[in-house]
């Protein structure tokens, strides 16, 4: 295989990893985290620096400014464990979606052997994709399932190497 012919393979295997990634973003968007929305803003009675104030209003200055800080953390807090179970499952799927993507491309290119640039190319992107399936879903994933995913790709890619690349 000529340099030609690899740096073919590499720009298929980059723009097939591009199309899929836009593909996901325009039919199956992430959903919106409200939560990284800017903090509401304080009340127009809020003084910003309670210690310019004399007593006794220095001390109501800093009492509110703490329960407006306290009520902003307890808000986020359950906006962030409302949000979170929604975003998993999106990573979850957009794993499933890249890994049988990643899965029906590396098949794919094992028939289209007779070009090995597009050959290369699509078996490159799709393991690409799988990663990038594995990566996004890595932190939510139990160790069992780690072990079983990377078991089965280890079998999967050493089964392609015997039959198909001999």
């Amino acid at each position: 295989m000529d340099i030609k012919q690899k740096l073919l393979a590499v720009a298929i295997a980059i723009v097939l990893v591009a199309f899929i990634a836009v593909g996901i973003e325009t039919f199956y968007k992430a959903p919106e985290n409200l939560c990284n929305r800017a903090y509401e803003s304080p009340p127009k009675m809020f003084i910003s620096n309670c210690e310019l104030l004399q007593e006794p209003n220095r001390t109501t200055c800093i009492l509110q400014q703490q329960e407006f800080y306290d009520n902003q953390s307890r808000m986020n807090q359950k906006c962030y464990d409302d949000f979170q179970p929604i975003d998993n499952l999106y990573k979850r799927n957009v794993f499933i979606i890249l890994t049988i993507i990643g899965v029906l491309t590396i098949i794919l290119g094992l028939f289209l052997k007779e070009v090995s640039a597009v050959y290369l190319g699509l078996m490159i992107g799709g393991l690409i994709n799988i990663i990038e399936g594995i990566i996004r879903y890595w932190a939510n994933m139990n160790e069992y399932l780690r072990f079983i995913i990377l078991g089965v790709l280890l079998v999967i890619l050493i089964w392609i190497s015997y039959k198909k690349l001999r």
